[in-house]
């Protein structure tokens, strides 16, 4: 069939034909393509089925006519025998006067057996001749130039030849007298053309409308994701499987979610659990419906791909320009402080000289402030020293809560003597496990400071932890004043601090070290509640 199609559009003016109709629907929308093309098809269906039942019925009507002449013609030679016989004029003429009256005929006449016309409806022909010869007394049909068709029928008496009957039809008057036959079903065919027409115009447009729905509202999705807003395509055919199967297995991740195949996670956890495919599920079936369906939930499932794809890149973006960042400001700490520490190592051993050397209760007073502040500047360095100076991790296998025990017990005696409670829940689950145990101290001490830091007297202080799949959760809660939301995305930048002193690298410090055990940290504010710090180790068996 393609191939075809193929030829026909190689031919010159069906080509051109081709052409014309592909530039005159280019611009056309599909909508109208498709209303247009299912009303042209009825049109050409309707126009074909009142083409070929009228001339059917033209075809008949003739075919009965001339069924119905020979029958007459028939009965009219048995007939006009005995008026033959003893020559009665009047009667063969008002024989072939009423056989004349049938539409079509132009003329009847009855020859005798000599070739005498005996009746005509002409009278003008009465008692001329007709020439005789062999196939005078048989019967026959044929049609002259002039698109006369002539019958010929004997006529007998037992087997003695009394003459013959001859009929002329005209063509021409027969066609006239068909149409006028089939007007009135002609009338009636194109009324019922009309209302089916109409009825077609209807059915048209409903399902131009229905089936550009969809393509409509996948448009509009498409434009609002060239505009950056990321919304579903719309779907009016979605069920719920938890109402269909009347599920009550709340473990599911998107119980009670409509797309549930477009979570991961819930495929994931269907072809484990059900062993099945979400493409193979009724749901997802019935909710796609026809074709279009499918192209709109692939649709959707794409957009779904595309944003978490773009958060992914967003946050390697970050990621990028955070550890570009951290990598500029590392090296000009570590410049910086090896600057620094130098010089403050002089005035600290100078300091020391004169308080030991030299009395005078204004002169120590002044010594003991110098020394002080550069305690307080060592103290900056070395933290810019362990933020900047790439430490590679010693690894060990060891229990976390033996670790988080004895950082509590680091600070507890601080913690009580500002009237502080802190509060420990540990999971006795968790196992063994390979971590760094000096830099997670380090990491547990900053995040116990920065809680002290942020509470006051009376406050309480917790620290748990607890075992999530191949996780291990330490949580540091504090009941503190909170992280103003304003700071709360920067809280893990390097250097900065809402405190009147500090470096700032507290924080950026545990977040360098959860990464490179490659965890997690994540946090939770609201001012005037506190502030939960929750860490995730990986639970590694080998180094």
């Amino acid at each position: 069939m393609k191939r075809f199609l193929n030829h026909l559009k190689n031919i010159s003016p069906l080509k051109n034909l081709f052409s014309f109709l592909y530039r005159l629907l280019r611009n056309v929308s599909i909508r109208n393509r498709i209303f247009f093309s299912f009303l042209l098809v009825i049109i050409l269906l309707l126009f074909s089925v009142n083409f070929l039942i009228i001339n059917y019925q033209k075809k008949s009507l003739k075919e009965q006519y001339y069924k119905n002449l020979n029958h007459s013609l028939e009965s009219f030679s048995l007939e006009v025998v005995d008026w033959l016989v003893f020559f009665d004029p009047l009667k063969l003429e008002e024989k072939v006067n009423a056989l004349k009256t049938t539409p079509g005929i132009t003329y009847v006449m009855i020859v005798d057996k000599n070739g005498r016309v005996v009746a005509h409806t002409d009278p003008s022909q009465l008692g001329s001749f007709i020439s005789l010869d062999q196939n005078t007394f048989k019967p026959w049909e044929k049609t002259d130039d002039k698109g006369i068709k002539h019958f010929n029928r004997p006529v007998f008496k037992e087997d003695f030849s009394l003459g013959t009957v001859r009929v002329g039809v005209l063509e021409t008057e027969l066609e006239v007298f068909v149409e006028q036959s089939v007007r009135t079903l002609r009338n009636y065919m194109v009324f019922v053309s009309g209302v089916f027409l109409l009825i077609a115009l209807v059915v048209s447009y409903f399902i131009s409308t229905t089936l550009i729905k969809p393509l409509a509202k996948l448009k509009s999705s498409i434009q609002k994701v060239q505009a950056n807003e990321f919304e579903l395509c719309e779907n009016e055919n979605l069920i719920l499987c938890k109402d269909f199967y009347q599920c009550k297995d709340y473990r599911c991740p998107s119980y009670g979610k409509t797309r549930c195949w477009l979570y991961e996670d819930t495929r994931k956890w269907c072809k484990r659990t059900l062993k099945i495919q979400c493409e193979d599920c009724f749901v997802y079936k019935y909710s796609c419906g026809d074709e279009l369906g499918y192209v709109i939930e692939s649709f959707n499932k794409m957009l779904i791909d595309l944003k978490t794809y773009m958060k992914q890149l967003e946050r390697a973006t970050q990621e990028k320009i955070k550890l570009e960042k951290y990598s500029v400001i590392s090296e000009m700490a570590m410049v910086v402080a090896h600057e620094i520490k130098n010089p403050l190592n002089s005035i600290k051993a100078a300091c020391s000289y004169l308080k030991a050397n030299f009395k005078g209760k204004v002169l120590q007073e002044f010594l003991s402030i110098i020394d002080k502040e550069t305690q307080r500047l060592n103290e900056l360095i070395t933290g810019f020293l362990t933020y900047a100076r790439p430490l590679p991790l010693k690894l060990e296998k060891l229990q976390i809560n033996t670790i988080i025990k004895e950082v509590i017990n680091l600070v507890k005696t601080e913690f009580d003597e500002e009237n502080k409670q802190i509060e420990v829940i540990l999971d006795s689950s968790i196992p063994e496990f390979y971590f760094d145990p000096y830099q997670i101290k380090q990491m547990l001490l900053n995040l116990l400071v920065n809680a002290e830091e942020a509470t006051k007297e009376g406050d309480k202080i917790w620290v748990f932890t607890k075992k999530e799949e191949n996780f291990v959760v330490i949580s540091v809660k504090d009941t503190g004043e909170g992280i103003p939301e304003e700071f709360q995305d920067k809280v893990f930048e390097p250097f900065f601090t809402t405190k009147v002193t500090g470096s700032g690298l507290g924080l950026a410090c545990v977040e360098k070290i959860v990464r490179e055990h490659g965890g997690k940290i994540t946090f939770f504010s609201k001012k005037g509640e506190g502030t939960e710090f929750k860490v995730y180790l990986p639970i590694r068996h080998e180094p």
